[in-house]
């Protein structure tokens, strides 16, 4: 039979009073995010890029397209600049023009998702790319609040703990540095809500758009199709092949398009088993509030596996992936809390509304 029949969900409907201001929250939080990034820039929408002074060659092909200076931050920035140079071209149809500069083509260009939505496929002149990445974030982290709502509510839960999505450290930080983590980790979580409520050719579209904003959101869908495997015990091919399918594909286009010799070796984030935590703890042992927060971080993720074995859920199952990363991650992400806490961004939202939120629903059928 088909094994994408649908699962009991709850009768309950969600409240679009109480998700309206969920959405008024999470964009004002957005807004409020937004302004103060721009006021550390003197006001220059071009400075939330994260431009590294180190970078003297992106900064000027920057200057280039947009026609005038742009403020830097220190060493070589972050994510941002290089979402804006794929956003200028996201199909890298002129791979010589922009791609060029980006550190690590391929894996860069995996991410897709994020800058093409950002420049409407490209179509966007680069000055207003610089306000619709924003505001891509900004509906992102109104997307993800909404959608981490409905899986609380159908829990049995509050709304409100769909801040467990809008306050989770890792999905600011993914705002503040300009990553595609928190476009993907929202789709993720729409993915979700969409199984839940039985809508399973949204979940699959869903979660065909979160890999692609960010690849490793691929294991988050694993572990969903685990879940899934277990409540029906039928493989879920559907809902694992097409978000697969279209990740490789993307891929193999990428390999088409884009000159890049170094191949997998452009991953730098992933190594032995715990090496990449006990080569940072050096540098957490300098602050004890940073050492909390790493702590905090820590503490979660065995905490996260209980609660999935107690009270599982496709969010728990999708977001215990992320405890395999985190046990690989290098010192390269482990050294900053802002780092690590994008990195894992699934696991804390899980962890909050897996362990608060009351399982009144979703009873195994027989």
């Amino acid at each position: 039979m088909d094994d994408m029949r649908d699962l009991p969900v709850s009768s309950s409907t969600p409240d679009r009073r109480g998700e309206f201001a969920l959405i008024v929250v999470a964009v004002s939080v957005g807004l409020l995010i937004t302004a103060t990034l721009l006021n550390r820039h003197d006001g220059d929408i071009a400075g939330l890029l994260n431009v590294g002074e180190n970078a003297p060659h992106i900064v000027a092909h920057v200057e280039s397209q947009l026609g005038r200076e742009v403020p830097t931050v220190e060493f070589l920035g972050h994510d941002g600049k290089y979402f804006f140079l794929q956003a200028l071209d996201p199909f890298y149809l002129s791979p010589s023009e922009h791609a060029v500069y980006l550190d690590r083509p391929l894996y860069r260009a995996q991410r897709m998702l994020y800058p093409t939505i950002a420049s409407v496929g490209g179509l966007l002149p680069a000055e207003l790319v610089l306000w619709t990445m924003v505001l891509t974030k900004v509906a992102a982290l109104a997307v993800g609040t909404v959608a981490a709502a409905r899986l609380s509510r159908l829990r049995g839960g509050s709304r409100w703990w769909g801040l467990a999505f809008l306050l989770n450290p890792g999905v600011i930080f993914e705002f503040d540095l300009a990553g595609a983590g928190l476009v993907g980790f929202a789709a993720a979580l729409c993915g979700t809500a969409m199984l839940e409520e039985g809508r399973h050719r949204s979940a699959i579209a869903w979660f065909t758009a979160a890999v692609l904003a960010r690849e490793a959101l691929l294991l988050y869908v694993a572990g969903v199709c685990v879940y899934r495997l277990w409540r029906t015990h039928r493989i879920p091919w559907l809902l694992g092949v097409v978000p697969a399918s279209s990740a490789v594909a993307w891929a193999a286009y990428l390999r088409f398009r884009l000159d890049s010799p170094d191949g997998v070796t452009e991953v730098q984030e992933f190594g032995p088993p715990f090496k990449g935590m006990l080569d940072s703890f050096e540098n957490w042992v300098n602050d004890p509030v940073y050492l909390a927060a790493i702590g905090g971080l820590v503490v979660v993720m065995p905490l996260l596996l209980v609660h999935a074995w107690r009270r599982p859920s496709a969010l728990a199952f999708g977001a215990i992936g992320f405890i395999l990363i985190a046990v690989l991650m290098t010192q390269q992400v482990w050294w900053r809390f802002s780092d690590i806490s994008r990195a894992i961004a699934p696991v804390v939202t899980a962890y909050i509304i897996t362990a608060f939120s009351p399982q009144t629903s979703h009873k195994k059928s027989g």
